[in-house]
């Protein structure tokens, strides 16, 4: 029954800049609401991302919360580090792992 993902929503602290910052990893900018709510396609018209401005922001972070994970190539995601610098973006360690690390067979 189930056949994939539509909808994903994190809390942000400002809505223009996190609409901005995923408008240029490629999502789509849809529409949003009262400037406190954002919909951005991750792919269009299947699943989107939805951006809630709040100051309820400042969590321990945790993966069991604000955590999303874009489904990419493994091309894509041996090149990650390089095309995230390319966009202005410096990436940084997350579960123990850094940056460009990678597993060999």
């Amino acid at each position: 029954m189930i056949k994939g993902l539509y909808e994903a929503h994190l809390p942000v602290s400002n809505l223009k800049k996190s609409i901005d910052f995923y408008k240029n990893l490629g999502l789509e900018f849809d529409h949003s609401i009262d400037d406190k709510l954002a919909f951005l396609w991750i792919e269009n018209d299947k699943s989107w991302l939805g951006l809630w401005e709040t100051d309820k922001v400042e969590l321990e972070y945790h993966p069991s919360i604000r955590h999303i994970a874009f489904q990419v190539t493994l091309d894509g995601l041996k090149n990650s580090v390089k095309w995230l610098k390319e966009k202005g973006y410096e990436p940084r360690e997350a579960f123990g792992f850094k940056p460009g690390f990678s597993c060999t067979s």
